[in-house]
């Protein structure tokens, strides 16, 4: 099996220390250490580095060389141009499903958080055996611990089997970003869980959901496959990827696929999307209402709480008599914020790309 880690975006909602031309996945937020890092030491625990792969922009090939250089240079795709995870998911695939025909294959993403690791690289082994075995495509989602409206739901249907103490259930819905009456409502059932994006494919299996109901996008990834590993093969890349559709997986093929095709393993491996502010902070504070730094500025609170800190070496950062708020200090830019307010600072980035481009790219 080969283990596919999507680190491409610009990470928008963790602006300043995201910005087009280092986006956060490559940014040194935690402990030192990019989430990248973070994902790639997490997968080698379990597989080798020639059984990993890296899909990112082209742009960004550099920083994954730089960071992960034990990851062959074979096994990195770059995409030419952002056109969403529909083309992205698909351009991977398909080159593996040549390189590679019929393997399983397991896309994680790199800007999460994942607290038993070991536990967790055992349903990753699992997911892929199942999907071998069955040919159905096996995800892993974690339980909820909150009423998320950040994220998506899945509601989970029949049950198919138990392998090794897990059970094994049908994807009957998918529900993406809930508004909290909804998303209490999921909590307390045990019916939903969060949707991670990891899973396990059969290469054939999605190449043929593609061909199936995606059929457009089929046609250009299969012309760049077929090129791959000839004189031509960029040239191609460049032509047929900008003609696929910018469009999500879940809405481009997902949510096409019969219900009673898709497998789901509910999973507790303290999973976390850690991609806002508020985000990180409840994956990394250990306790309620903790002050929370990363990076290496100088702290110093008076009568403050629930805070999170990110700054630079060499500088001090006090906080007096407030709570729950981010600081976020780099050389170009400064962010202070509500925690409950950070899925906003999407929409500030949005506008700076308008007005102030030089202060996001």
């Amino acid at each position: 099996m080969k283990v596919v880690i999507f680190c491409g975006g610009f990470g928008t909602r963790m602006w300043p220390a995201s910005r087009k031309s280092y986006p956060k996945q490559f940014y040194p937020l935690i402990g030192g250490k990019s989430f990248f890092r973070h994902t790639v030491d997490r997968f080698e625990k379990a597989f080798e580095p020639k059984d990993i792969i890296v899909s990112t922009e082209a742009r960004y090939l550099d920083f994954v060389h730089k960071i992960a250089p034990e990851i062959p240079k074979e096994n990195v795709i770059g995409e030419p141009e952002r056109r969403d995870n529909l083309a992205a998911i698909g351009l991977a695939v398909a080159i593996l499903h040549k390189r590679f025909p019929n393997e399983v294959v397991f896309f994680s993403w790199c800007d999460h958080l994942i607290k038993y690791e070991e536990r967790f690289l055992k349903l990753v082994k699992l997911a892929s055996k199942i999907s071998l075995e069955t040919g159905h495509p096996v995800s892993l989602d974690q339980r909820p611990l909150y009423p998320s409206v950040h994220l998506g739901w899945l509601k989970i249907g029949k049950e198919r089997e138990k392998a090794n103490g897990h059970r094994v259930y049908e994807i009957e819905k998918h529900i993406e970003k809930p508004n909290i009456h909804k998303a209490r409502k999921f909590f307390k059932s045990d019916q939903y869980l969060l949707h991670t994006g990891y899973g396990a494919w059969r290469s054939d299996t999605l190449m043929n959901y593609y061909q199936k109901y995606a059929k457009k996008a089929f046609v250009h990834l299969d012309a760049i496959a077929s090129t791959w590993g000839e004189q031509n093969y960029e040239t191609v890349l460049k032509k047929e990827y900008a003609k696929i559709e910018k469009n999500s997986i879940e809405y481009g093929l997902f949510e096409k696929i019969p219900s009673h095709e898709r497998y789901t393993i509910p999973m507790d491996v303290g999973w976390q999307d850690a991609g806002t502010w508020q985000l990180m902070y409840e994956s990394l504070a250990r306790e309620e209402d903790a002050n929370l730094v990363e990076g290496e500025a100088d702290t110093h609170f008076i009568d403050a709480s629930g805070n999170l800190v990110v700054g630079p070496k060499n500088k001090l950062i006090s906080i007096i008599g407030v709570s729950n708020i981010v600081v976020v200090d780099t050389p170009t830019g400064l962010l202070v914020c509500s925690l409950d307010k950070t899925k906003d600072v999407k929409e500030l980035f949005a506008i700076l790309e308008k007005n102030k481009p030089q202060y996001v790219e």
